[in-house]
């Protein structure tokens, strides 16, 4: 949570308008409107006020601990994400083999359901913030291997 959600959370909260809480830390309206959007930061002699009128150090007002807690919500979610890419990576394969041995095209929807489940999944399965770093080589090799076994097993039960 930036400072600015903070101080926006914290006047919601007590029920004070902008130009109240200007009022308390000597300030301008505009000057806590840019505050509450990050477009500005406080002074640290408004700081130290703010930590006052909040009831908290100035520590907790400008750390990044929220920032923390989300990367850990974040990280649990691409773990679940994970997990449900692989289930539909398994579910893929159990169609195209079912298609295969079965020798039934209708197998197939389930294969291609897999699939798209697994595209889906796969991409939510890395947290917001690592998604588009620059070790995605390894992850797309691997991606394009398993989707291509997976083609090919269903393709071959198709063509016979």
């Amino acid at each position: 949570m930036t400072l600015g959600e903070k101080l926006k959370k914290y006047r919601s909260d007590t029920g004070m308008t902008q130009e109240e809480l200007a009022a308390r830390l000597y300030v301008t309206r505009a000057a806590v409107s840019k505050w509450e959007t990050d477009k500005g930061y406080p002074a640290i002699d408004s700081l130290k006020l703010l930590a006052r009128l909040m009831g908290c150090t100035l520590d907790e007002l400008v750390s990044d601990d929220d920032m923390i807690i989300q990367k850990q919500i974040e990280d649990r979610r691409a773990k679940q994400m994970y997990v449900c890419a692989i289930v539909c990576f398994a579910v893929a394969v159990l169609f195209a083999l079912l298609a295969y041995f079965l020798e039934n095209v209708w197998w197939t929807i389930g294969a291609l359901a897999g699939i798209a489940g697994y595209l889906g999944f796969a991409f939510f399965s890395r947290p917001r913030y690592k998604r588009f770093a620059a070790n995605g080589i390894y992850r797309a090799v691997v991606f394009v291997i398993m989707l291509a076994i997976v083609a090919a097993i269903t393709i071959v039960g198709i063509v016979q």
